[in-house]
């Protein structure tokens, strides 16, 4: 590869990187924006239930909003993974091997290695904050199911639960396995070393072991 070449595929991956990041940006604005619609929508109903005395089965609809919002930020947060994982295994050896330079576009990794568990608290905090809203507006208006429309509309609620319990549970899976990788690329295993057996052929062996 020529040296123009070269400048022009690193200009390329330059922007490529920076157009992912700019996506990353992006879906975590988004998320923000949606827990925090989520919280003002919870905390409105709850509101308005506790001083208006309204029907307790108002409750039932949090379920299917925690769901729906709750699948959506999960579905972000992987979008934002993958992203994150194609910049540091993709672009950030392309950039080092242009520039012969493997410290100058390391981000990513630092980041990880920096991280730590933080990632695994921040999921656990949006489980409380969607599965377990759900959870607990199921609890409280369990007593209060007594026509079969309750029932259905009760059901319906548990079911939405368990699916948003199950995505939630594979996006854990899912770092906890990014994780064992990356500490197997930190620490990879130590071959042991290779011992050289003499041969007749060789000269430097002691005549005594020929």
């Amino acid at each position: 590869m020529t040296e123009e070449m070269q400048n022009r595929a690193l200009t390329a991956a330059l922007a490529d990187a920076a157009a992912i990041r700019s996506t990353i940006e992006r879906k975590a604005n988004h998320n923000q924006n949606v827990i925090g619609l989520h919280l003002t929508v919870v905390a409105a109903l709850a509101g308005f239930i506790l001083v208006e005395r309204a029907d307790l089965r108002l409750l039932l609809l949090l379920p299917l909003l925690s769901t729906a919002l709750g699948l959506n930020v999960v579905s972000q947060y992987r979008d934002i993974r993958i992203a994150g994982e194609y910049i540091e295994q993709v672009l950030g050896p392309a950039i080092a091997r242009y520039t012969g330079n493997a410290r100058v576009f390391g981000w990513e990794s630092f980041y990880w290695k920096r991280k730590h568990d933080g990632h695994f608290a921040q999921a656990l905090a949006m489980g409380l904050i969607f599965p377990g809203v759900s959870t607990v507006a199921l609890a409280i208006t369990l007593p209060a199911v007594r026509k079969p429309a309750d029932v259905i509309a009760w059901s319906l609620g548990a079911g939405l639960l368990l699916l948003l319990l199950a995505a939630w549970s594979y996006r854990l899976r899912e770092m906890v396995r990014a994780r064992r990788g990356r500490s197997t690329q930190e620490h990879p295993p130590v071959a042991e070393p290779m011992v050289a057996q003499p041969t007749e052929s060789d000269p430097a062996t002691p005549a005594g072991h020929r």
